[in-house]
This record gives C-alpha cells, structure tokens and sequence, in this order.
C-alpha cells in the first residue's frame, strides 16, 4: 500500500514538473512590426491587427502613431497576422518556430498590399489623386495609378467610347502626367449611373468638378447608404444635399454660398493621435495643438452648423466669410447609412513636390474615411 501511495505521489509530481515546464515555455515569445502605405514610407495609425491560429483569433490590437505594433505573450507556433485600416490591407504568416536565440519576431514594415476600389473624380483646385498617388497607390512597374481618374468637367452625352488618358483642362495644373483621367466615362455619366457608382468602395470628388450635375446627388446619396465612402472638398458641397437633406442632417452650408474668405488660419487640431501622428513621423510641429491651413480659395464654402451627435470634426479656426470674423470648424467625418462622407472646406493645392502640412492632414483623415465603414460592419 505504502509503495502504492509512493509511486503514485512521484507521478503526480512528475505530471506537476511537467506542466510548470510548459507554462514556462509558453507566452514567451512576440511578434512586432509597421504598418505603413504601399510606398513602404508612411505609417498608418489606429489600424487593427488581428492574429490567428488554426483560424482562430488569438490576438487582436491597434497600430501606435507610428504605425508600429506588438502581440506578445505568445507560444512558439505558427499564425496568420492580418492588419487593415478599413479596406487597405495587408496579410502574412509568422512561424514563431523559426525564431532561433531570440524571442521576437520582427516584421519590420509591412506595407498595404489590398486596396479598395477607388475613383477620383478632377477638379480644378484640389487634387487628391497627388496624394493617393505619393502614398504608394501606383503600379510600381509601369507607373499608372491603381486607382481611376474620371474627368470632372465631362458631362456631355456621348454615342462613342473614348479610350483613357485624354487630357483636359482639368488636369491642367497637375505636376504628373500620369494623373490623367484614365478611364472611357466622364462624370456626367458616371453620377448619372448607379451602376457605375456601385463599382467603387471609395469616391474622391475634387473641387473644381463641373456643377451642373448636382441633381443627380441622390445616386451619390444612395452609394454612400449602400455602404460607399464619399470624400468632397470645398465647391464639391453641392453634391451633398441630398445627403444631407438640405443641411437638415449632418451639415448645413452657409448662404451666400462660398462666402469664405480667408486664406489661411492656424486651426486647432481637434484630434490627439492625428497630432501625433504629425509630429512623430514628419516633425511637423503643432504648438498649443495648432496648424497652419492655407490652401484656401478665396472664395470658399463655409459650414454653418453641424450636429455634434453624429459628425466628428477635425480642425477648428479663425476665418473670415461673408464680412463675420468667427471661428469655424474646417473638416468633418460622418456615417450615413452603411457608409460615410468626409467633407473638408479647404483642400490640396499640390503645387509644390514635397507633401505639405495640409496634404499630410488630408492623407490622415482619407484613411481615417476609409475605417469609417468597419464601425457599421
């Protein structure tokens, strides 16, 4: 009896040394790295990091303002790391078994790799496409843009198709000829066409765009509720009404419209993570929490009112509209239906080589538009 106890208590304490040595072994280890646009460059915050094993989530967590991220306390196994920032994304398998003398994984820079489908729309003064193009959204090859560029101030009927990379004067003042408007529609019947909307997960309208198009902003109104992501800059506001119902939803518009006439203003920056988002990545320098926003019209649409209780703003400033001197907010974000719209009264002007502090704002809130669609999903 007495051996029976003995061997017994020695193979409890076996199976006890053994799994102490387990729990020892296990949780060790980490995986780290960047998440940052498809020119390998620039970081994307607040992008979800999701891990997995055998399909399983284990791990999820949030890009810092650099971009960087790591999952730790994790055993020595294989896994599939997806990271996205709405629908730009990337993908990868980690064996943490091929870790030898070290227990982090480092990935270093993973850049987008998955891009929605995207269409800019020309206009005159803003040109965004410069900066989706800057940001690495190019074939790395032939140098074409991965995204479609529909002229804005072609609205004509038309009985024939053009071929693509027609020069306008649109595209006038853009500093790469790459930039043209590449595809065989113009934006008269692009907004006339459901069909044609629903082929997109995002649409840029710049301004400048031709304005006589604007009652068929209901097709505008039923992409975005459909799930569609809108960005409109400055005159572009007139395609918003239906969305807005006429200033009734979201944001009004001040009449007489584009009233503004400011030139520039240090804005309050309304958001601590897009400041340091600024600062740690491009020095950008933003004292008391402020910027310099100087890429104005000089005769600019003004928001008169917005709701608080589904629009975020962004960026808030002295200006001067209509003969008022007051402080107004500058840019907003907000979801409507399965969707969301960025509306910004000011823009890029795009008129030197190096990305400015405007652009950089710019290029921060196109993804932040881009995650807006993962909240309602």
């Amino acid at each position: 009896m007495k051996k029976s106890i003995v061997l017994l208590l020695v193979f409890i304490s076996a199976l006890s040394c053994s799994k102490e040595q387990t729990n020892n072994s296990s949780g060790d280890y980490s995986i780290s790295g960047k998440f940052v646009t498809p020119n390998g460059l620039d970081p994307v915050s607040k992008a979800s990091v999701k891990l997995y094993k055998d399909g399983t989530l284990v791990q999820d967590a949030l890009t810092d303002s650099e971009g960087n991220f790591i999952l730790d306390n994790l055993t020595k196994d294989s896994y599939d790391l997806s990271i996205s920032k709405g629908q730009f994304r990337t993908s990868t398998s980690v064996d943490l078994g091929d870790l030898i003398d070290a227990f982090t994984f480092d990935l270093d820079s993973l850049p987008i790799d998955e891009l929605p489908s995207i269409a800019v729309v020309t206009g005159y003064y803003d040109h965004i496409e410069e900066v989706l193009y800057n940001i690495g959204l190019v074939d790395q090859t032939t140098g074409e843009p991965l995204f479609d560029i529909i002229d804005g101030q072609d609205v004509a009927d038309r009985s024939t198709v053009r071929n693509g990379h027609h020069q306008s004067n649109a595209v006038a003042k853009r500093n790469n000829p790459m930039l043209a408007p590449n595809v065989d529609f113009g934006f008269g019947d692009f907004i006339e066409s459901p069909t044609l909307l629903a082929n997109y997960d995002i649409i840029f309208l710049n301004c400048g765009l031709n304005e006589t198009k604007t009652q068929f902003g209901n097709n505008l109104n039923d992409f975005v509720t459909n799930g569609g992501l809108l960005y409109a800059t400055d005159w572009a506001y007139s395609y918003l009404a239906f969305i807005t119902q006429g200033g009734a939803d979201y944001l009004s518009f001040y009449e007489p419209d584009k009233s503004g006439t400011s030139l520039s203003t240090e804005a309050e920056v309304l958001d601590q993570t897009l400041i340091d988002w600024l600062d740690l990545n491009y020095n950008i320098e933003v004292p008391n929490a402020t910027v310099t926003i100087d890429e104005f019209l000089s005769s600019w649409q003004v928001v008169d009112t917005y709701d608080p209780t589904t629009v975020i703003p962004w960026l808030y400033g002295p200006v001067e509209y209509d003969g008022i001197s007051e402080s107004k907010h500058l840019a907003y974000t907000f979801l409507h239906g399965d969707g969301g719209v960025l509306y910004s009264s000011f823009h890029t002007e795009n008129n030197t080589s190096d990305a400015t502090t405007v652009e950089r704002l710019m290029q921060y809130m196109v993804f932040e538009l881009a995650d807006m669609k993962v909240t309602v999903d």
